[in-house]
């Protein structure tokens, strides 16, 4: 028989106080300053503390007799999940059984049951009859199998491209990373700690932020391109930034190889399919909150001296948005060396000797090849 014994394993009794909610994971350990139990089991799956892990073991295994737990399936599910998931910390060892032969008198030993794990959740890319199709009826697995880790991954559609790093500005040639139309999935591995909805709370948490920007640190022309316009920000943009943004977090924070427990990048810089800026934020994490629906604190609008150079080579003769910000944003262009300055109201090279028709000789360049 498989055994997942605590029996010579020293642990703590731990108590746990009935949450308000009903649910396993709200509940908190008493022991633990009132942790919540998804965290604490989080906390636990993660490393490899045999001792913790029989202790929350024996709370949760006091926790199904709870009259709150008894009157829900859902969170009797809940509690098996997370127990058999301790397993893997506690470690799983066969036990040998000795029999009595009854045709001679002599004990032998009987052969250890062998355990098959898998996936036991229809809904998981990891489902145990998506990986064996032939041991399967009507899309059900067969009796006896061992529930583990379930993977799953959700495609949050965008039309842009993001880019995210830590440098002054994200471009291809900057470390980091991309979400694009062609890999925009967002990856992650349920335990039996996190809800079935947990993706679109934190896109909500994550959208809410977004919808908080205040479009004042960026240069703003008539040509209102992408996040580059005024109050409210364009509720399609605002969606897709989510979806960008939430695809990055849940990679980051359940990437089976590097796990951030604090979102890993400060800055994003949103173009087109063809290279065009669309927007540049910086963004200031929650520390050890990535992966939940407050993991990004505060979204801020800003532009690097690439991203206004980059910008204005396909904006040259646009007119400002505001003429009375010609003055300032002469100062700022000065002042960061850019290309470009302000003449009469419009985007025009440094150079103008003769009126916008000497500089529109030139073809604006484009960001095409700089990005390849």
């Amino acid at each position: 028989m498989a055994s997942c014994s605590c029996a010579n394993i020293t642990n703590e009794y731990w108590n746990f106080t009935t949450p308000g909610s009903g649910k396993v994971n709200d509940a908190t350990i008493d022991e633990l300053s009132s942790k919540k139990v998804s965290a604490v089991h989080k906390s636990i799956t993660e490393g490899t503390d045999k001792e913790q892990a029989c202790s929350l073991k024996g709370l949760l295994k006091s926790m199904k007799g709870a009259e709150f737990v008894e009157v829900s399936s859902t969170e009797q599910k809940v509690i098996d999940k997370l127990i058999k998931s301790l397993c893997d910390v506690i470690g799983v060892e066969e036990e040998e059984v000795v029999v009595t032969n009854n045709g001679s008198g002599e004990e032998v030993k009987k052969e250890p049951e062998t355990i098959i794990y898998g996936c036991l959740d229809p809904y998981a890319d990891n489902y145990w009859c998506k990986e064996n199709l032939g041991d399967c009826i009507d899309n059900k697995p067969p009796e006896g199998i061992e529930d583990v880790t379930c993977d799953y991954s959700e495609e949050l559609e965008v039309d842009n491209i993001y880019l995210f790093c830590n440098a002054n500005e994200c471009t291809n040639e900057t470390p980091g990373e991309r979400v694009t139309p062609t890999n925009d999935i967002a990856s992650w591995m349920n335990n039996g700690a996190l809800d079935y909805d947990h993706i679109y709370k934190v896109k909500a948490g994550i959208k809410k932020v977004i919808e908080s920007i205040k479009p004042t640190n960026g240069v703003f022309l008539k040509s209102k391109k992408g996040f580059y316009t005024t109050d409210p920000l364009p509720e399609t943009l605002i969606d897709e930034f989510a979806n960008a943004l939430t695809v990055m977090v849940f990679n980051t924070k359940f990437n089976k190889d590097n796990s951030y427990k604090t979102f890993p990048y400060r800055k994003v810089t949103v173009y087109t399919r063809n290279s065009q800026p669309l927007g540049q934020f910086k963004i200031e994490s929650n520390k050890d909150r990535n992966g939940e629906s407050d993991s990004i604190k505060e979204i801020i609008m800003r532009d690097s001296p690439t991203t206004l150079n980059n910008r204005f080579r396909d904006d040259v003769g646009t007119e400002l948005l505001d003429l009375t910000q010609e003055s300032y944003l002469i100062k700022l262009f000065k002042a960061n060396n850019l290309e470009f300055t302000v003449k009469d109201g419009k985007i025009v090279t440094k150079d103008i000797k003769e009126g916008l028709g000497m500089v529109l000789k030139e073809e604006p360049i484009g960001l095409a090849k700089l990005l390849k």
